[in-house]
């Protein structure tokens, strides 16, 4: 899965257009990773009205930081450039900020941006496949470019008319949870919708149930945003649980250093 929420980023932010994207800030403690995963998904839109999702991303220095069955080789990543990105709305294009003189690549370790955006024509649930190009070098008398190329799924766009209703969230009770970065080197931000006002707790596990952070915030109606500083944690995967009133959600993040 990681494999195809990385590698995906990667495509989906390219083109053969370059594009004014600004890269979000809160995403450059991350190791590697893209925002939003193919579990946020894309913004849904509706026809005739202007859509546009940025989308951010790291790639990894290293191919095999990417979990995959069968594992990916340990080859040191030059750079991830898109091919194509199939099966986006019909008004709907991909536009990317290069990283490199060539179209629509993008380097390790370096936050990138690429932009969706167009005003949709028709409605549907639209699966998107990415098909994207990693570069490597092998050096063994002299030093020898090589390529793989990966075609994908994971992401979709759901286009409705212009019609529809604005479903109230105000007995939604927590949803949207996630937190950004993840896999992070430091510092994350917890995210989540509350349906009401009042009070949440917010406590971080390590894997054997032992409490490693414990923090009550005040929330308000629609998007909190709560930061969580680890750098005096070891590296390794934590449980975040979010309680408020009767609702509760658990959540997973990875601390890479």
């Amino acid at each position: 899965m990681k494999k195809l929420l990385l590698l995906s980023t990667f495509a989906i932010t390219g083109t053969l257009a370059s594009a004014q994207c600004t890269p979000d800030p809160l995403y450059a403690d991350s190791v590697f990773g893209v925002w939003p995963d193919t579990t946020e998904n894309f913004m849904p839109g509706m026809v005739g009205v202007f859509y546009s999702d940025t989308l951010n991303l790291i790639v990894p220095a290293n191919a095999s930081q990417i979990p995959s069955d069968p594992p990916l080789p340990p080859l040191t990543l030059d750079s991830i450039q898109l091919l194509s990105v199939d099966g986006l709305p019909p008004g709907i294009t991909v536009t990317c900020n290069s990283q490199t003189p060539a179209a629509c690549t993008y380097l390790p370790t370096q936050l990138g941006c690429g932009l969706i955006q167009g005003t949709p024509t028709a409605t549907g649930t639209f699966p998107i496949e990415l098909n994207v190009r990693g570069w490597s070098t092998i050096n063994i008398v002299v030093p020898f470019p090589v390529s793989q190329d990966i075609a994908f799924g994971g992401y979709e766009i759901v286009i409705t008319d212009n019609t529809t209703s604005i479903v109230s969230t105000a007995n939604a009770g927590l949803t949207n949870v996630r937190n950004i970065p993840n896999p992070f080197a430091s510092r994350t931000m917890i995210e989540f919708n509350a349906g009401k006002a009042g009070e949440a707790r917010i406590r971080v596990f390590n894997l054997v149930g032992e409490e490693m952070w414990n923090e009550v915030v005040q929330t308000k109606l629609g998007q909190n945003r709560v930061p969580f500083d680890g750098a005096q944690f070891p590296a390794g995967v934590y449980l975040y649980k979010i309680e408020s009133g009767s609702n509760t959600f658990t959540g997973r993040m990875a601390l890479q250093r």
